[in-house]
């Protein structure tokens, strides 16, 4: 619980090289440690753990910086959103298809929305980020379709 997400969209044209570059490089200047990320060609999605980030009692000021960081690089313009709850699932990678399936169906039919998802290739471990209002609901939903 307690998850911020950062929309990181870029300034440049579709198809320019380096913008993940440039983005892991503010996020390394500024000390901010990422968890889960979603990208496509001209954005990236990033999950910033409250545990991890906010330790040093800065938050508001850190996320300023952050974002301005973007901006007078003129790497990006960034969305913060926050209230977000994280659910890993963890699962067989010969059935990762069927077990997103079931997940999405089951969170649908309670009217949770997904906000974003990541799987990397091993598909271990798939993370669905939701409401932090729908979290503990999501949980129970998607324990009741699993076990």
């Amino acid at each position: 619980e307690g998850i911020t997400i950062l929309d990181i969209i870029s300034t440049r044209m579709l198809g320019q090289y380096g913008f993940l570059a440039k983005v892991f490089s503010v996020m390394k200047d500024n000390e901010i440690s990422v968890d889960v990320v979603a990208t496509s060609e001209v954005s990236v999605s990033l999950t910033l753990d409250p545990a991890k980030l906010w330790s040093r009692n800065l938050r508001e000021e850190e996320l300023d910086n952050l974002v301005q960081s973007f901006v007078e690089g003129g790497i990006a313009r960034v969305t913060v959103k926050t209230g977000y709850t994280i659910i890993s699932l963890i699962c067989n990678v010969l059935r990762s298809s069927a077990i997103l399936e079931r997940a999405f169906r089951a969170l649908d039919s309670a009217d949770i929305n997904v906000i974003m998802m990541s799987q990397g290739a091993s598909k271990v471990n798939i993370s669905l980020i939701v409401d932090e209002s729908s979290g503990a609901k999501a949980l129970e939903v998607l324990h009741e379709e699993f076990f």
